[in-house]
């Protein structure tokens, strides 16, 4: 009996239909012509780099490799795959016949002597999916598991770009600060040798106080770097959730080498599957799925239930033969009065689809965009890093120049101050634009997508 039962189940499983609306993601409708950098070609497009390929400095591996060890955020988005995972597997469930074995004694006293009923039996039960509700809820919640691992990915994917920026702005501010420091030796000398020359009246008191002004403002300045390094600090062992080493940054400095420079020709595939985009294309296939889910609600629900087993007034006999039997009990339940509830919930659902194509539509442009900023400001950083260089080099021996002509007392203090504070401004902003460019890199590969696969 259970052989018939079981073949005529997975016949019907197999020809459930599908409620489902046809989601249509059409990529020229997605992506809209105005994008100026959308290209589709056969070109080869921007090469995906693993993280541990794109960063090139050892240090910067390790302190990435900590953030993706311990950061609570990542680890959160980890469970939350778990719990997507789980909740896809209890959905699967519900496609196939479910088996529970009984056992149960049942005992009267409407009769005399009192009576005695022993039962040991199996069912079977299965609700039969003639109209894709159970089919649609467990595409939903595969599609909810798929969006949850590719939210962990973006998730990953940020925590790569914010924790490598961190550590560059930690070393911007250290290079200020040995910047500030190195100006600050010579601003004692400077007001020394000024301290002198008041003494033999050879310099005012009017420059001796503006020397020991700048001396002290550069004191303040110095401490003012200490705070954004302990800040820096700060930063970079919230995102790696531990205390950051000493010797990973003390000896540090900016440089090109840090990082891969990324070679690039974009196409609309390599956006297309950026892990945040993903997971709103599985969020938009879920809410899809929902839909079918509310309109099979409008229909009958076919259940069947088999039972076979043995029952008796006494245990010894409990499993002869003559005790045996079956039971078969088909059921159907057909909606007739929820208060309009069904009609709510397919208008729900319909609503939830809507609203994750829009942000489907919103998360395809907003791709668009950040990559057309990053290429805006990569197309001429390196050749305002060559220009700030040039006037860097000449700001610094404007400098060099100046303090070395007052020193020996041929130059003007004031001239000395006009060119050191020149130079301060320069060296800080060369550093920042130095940073800057790196960060570019960051964040190319941040908007492109990086390979976290």
């Amino acid at each position: 009996m259970f052989k018939y039962l079981y073949i005529s189940l997975l016949a019907l499983f197999f020809t459930a239909c599908s409620m489902q609306p046809k989601l249509n993601l059409d990529e020229k409708e997605l992506i809209q012509g105005s994008f100026k950098d959308y290209e589709k070609s056969d070109k080869k497009s921007f090469e995906k780099l693993d993280s541990s390929d794109f960063i090139l400095d050892e240090s910067l591996k390790k302190i990435v490799n900590l953030a993706l060890l311990n950061n609570k955020d990542l680890n959160i988005a980890l469970l939350k795959i778990d719990r997507a995972k789980a909740l896809y597997g209890i959905e699967t469930s519900k496609l196939f016949p479910k088996l529970d074995a009984n056992a149960s004694l049942n005992r009267n006293d409407r009769t005399n002597p009192i009576s005695n009923r022993y039962e040991a039996n199996i069912t079977a039960s299965f609700e039969l999916d003639l109209f894709g509700k159970n089919q649609s809820l467990n595409i939903a919640a595969k599609n909810s598991f798929l969006a949850t691992k590719y939210a962990y990915n973006s998730t990953k994917l940020v925590l790569i770009s914010q924790t490598i920026s961190s550590y560059f702005n930690l070393l911007s501010n250290i290079e200020n600060r040995n910047l500030a420091t190195k100006i600050l030796e010579n601003l004692n000398e400077v007001y020394t040798l000024t301290s002198k020359k008041y003494s033999i009246g050879a310099s005012s008191k009017d420059e001796m106080l503006a020397s020991l002004a700048s001396l002290k403002e550069m004191e303040n300045r110095i401490l003012d770097f200490e705070n954004e390094i302990e800040k820096s600090i700060n930063a970079l062992e919230l995102l790696i959730s531990s205390k950051l080493p000493d010797d990973i940054y003390k000896n540090s400095f900016l440089d090109s080498l840090y990082l891969k420079s990324l070679d690039y020709n974009i196409d609309s595939n390599v956006l297309l599957n950026r892990p945040d985009i993903k997971e709103y294309e599985f969020k938009l296939k879920e809410k899809n799925a929902n839909i079918g889910a509310a309109r099979a609600a409008f229909f009958p629900t076919i259940s069947l239930t088999a039972t076979t087993g043995y029952a008796s007034s006494s245990l010894d006999g409990l499993f002869n033969s003559n005790n045996s039997f079956w039971e078969f009990r088909p059921s159907i339940t057909l909606p007739i009065f929820s208060a309009g509830a069904n009609i709510k919930r397919l208008k729900y659902s319909k609503v939830e689809q809507e609203i994750a194509l829009k942000e489907y539509q919103k998360s395809i442009q907003t791709a668009f965009k950040e990559v057309n900023d990053a290429l805006a400001i990569r197309k001429n950083i390196d050749l305002k890093l060559n220009n700030h260089k040039e006037l860097l080099e000449a700001l610094e021996n404007s400098y060099n120049i100046a303090l070395n002509s007052y020193k020996i007392g041929h130059g003007s203090y004031l001239n000395m101050l006009i060119s050191q504070r020149a130079f301060i401004n320069a060296k800080i902003n060369h550093t920042n634009l130095y940073k800057d460019e790196l960060e570019n890199r960051v964040l190319l590969f941040k908007v492109l997508g990086g390979e976290l696969e």
